[in-house]
């Protein structure tokens, strides 16, 4: 008899980023020399002095890094955690505030698993973050989505997001800066969600993972104006380039945390050990200097990034970012006129062109006719040379259909 998966399971789709990562990987394999624009993880290693250090530590006591930890994390890194997180929103939170985690994407599915009762509804922006819908629909909530578009550099309109929300409404999932499209809002949109949260009674899951990677302009921390209805999401995937290491924390109301405590020992028995000493290396002695290093080079290839576009692609619609790794760029006058799909167009790309980039459909129905790219893992010359390849292929294919 054929393995049957239980009807719940089959909420959850799988990632697709992960299924271009395994295709990559594949490709790899064979010799390939991918363009890897598809990832959304750091291009740079983490301070070298950091794991110079953190290596020393480990011969030196081995066992002391490889023991189970509290479900929550140690204490002194919590503690150093929420200090260095105090500091950077100019507010004061103490070590009753956060909890560790493995990655944030653990945090997404704890934090649901506390908030949502059967049937609550969950409004996110349409696109966003991939895992955020089928986790929300797996817990049998209802989702409404909020549209924005490339015309507004994917900020949402105020009316629409108040004609959204209701009195079911129970999580109003906000990512700042946003992945996929690079949208950066501002204090005023960060504002009125959090009134509307305290008017209507639900929560907001904040989710700045690359609140340390900024270019221009400065982070909005919601913790600031509402610790009690703000689940604050973060990782050390990102600004400490750690992403395989699963580490991220949560910061919200003492009770939230309890709870969120409560249910992570049936997830995830403890963060994993050596990445919570990596990370209070990280936030006690190198971030500043290291972040004062990496972020330039990431500034420099978004400019790259960004020139090349308009240069190969001239009539695809983009915007820079202000933050982040990614630019969301509208490829429909291209697809149109070849007469495909951004999901074909990735599949056909990365074969024939070994340029590797996510299509923005992944996201949800707003992002039809996009494609996600990431600048932070190429070089600026081998970024130049993968959208090149991209305006290549468009154009063989247009001289094709014509």
């Amino acid at each position: 008899m054929p393995f049957q998966p239980s009807s719940r399971s089959l909420k959850l789709p799988g990632s697709r980023i992960r299924q271009i990562v395994s295709e990559v990987a594949q490709l790899k394999r064979r010799g390939v020399d991918v363009y890897e624009l598809h990832v959304g993880e750091p291009g740079l290693p983490p301070a070298r002095e950091l794991v110079e250090e953190l290596c020393q530590d480990l011969l030196k006591d081995p066992h002391k890094y490889f023991r189970y930890t509290p479900a929550s994390g140690l204490e002194h890194v919590r503690q150093a955690v929420i200090e260095d997180y105090s500091r950077d929103a100019g507010t004061s939170l103490g070590i009753e505030n956060v909890s560790l985690c493995a990655g944030s994407s653990e945090a997404i599915l704890a934090s649901m698993i506390v908030l949502l009762e059967k049937g609550d509804e969950v409004v996110l922006f349409d696109p966003e973050y991939l895992l955020y819908r089928p986790v929300a629909e797996f817990l049998e909530a209802h989702v409404k989505l909020v549209p924005v578009s490339i015309e507004r550099e994917f900020n949402p309109d105020p009316e629409l997001i108040k004609s959204v929300v209701s009195r079911r409404t129970k999580i109003f999932v906000f990512v700042n800066p946003d992945n996929p499209t690079g949208r950066v809002s501002d204090e005023d949109t960060v504002r009125l969600i959090l009134d509307l949260a305290q008017d209507y009674d639900f929560y907001v899951i904040y989710d700045e993972a690359y609140r340390e990677l900024y270019y221009e302009g400065t982070h909005v921390y919601a913790v600031k104006y509402n610790l009690d209805r703000v689940v604050a999401l973060n990782t050390f995937s990102k600004g400490a380039a750690m992403p395989g290491w699963r580490l991220g924390y949560v910061v919200a109301q003492a009770d939230f945390i309890r709870n969120f405590i409560r249910v992570l020992q049936h997830i995830n028995l403890n963060p994993p050990t050596v990445a919570q000493y990596a990370a209070y290396l990280y936030v006690t002695k190198y971030k500043k200097e290291y972040l004062s290093k990496v972020v330039p080079i990431y500034r420099h290839r978004r400019d790259c990034m960004y020139a090349a576009v308009r240069e190969y692609l001239p009539d695809a619609r983009v915007f820079k970012p202000r933050a982040g790794l990614f630019m969301f760029v509208d490829l429909r006058t291209y697809l149109e006129r070849i007469g495909t799909s951004e999901e074909e167009l990735c599949r056909s790309v990365l074969q024939e062109k070994h340029v590797s980039m996510v299509p923005g459909s992944a996201f949800g129905d707003a992002g039809k006719g996009h494609v996600r790219l990431c600048f932070a893992r190429e070089t600026p010359e081998r970024i130049r040379e993968a959208i090149k390849r991209l305006g290549e292929y468009l154009n063989e294919r247009a001289r094709e259909s014509a």
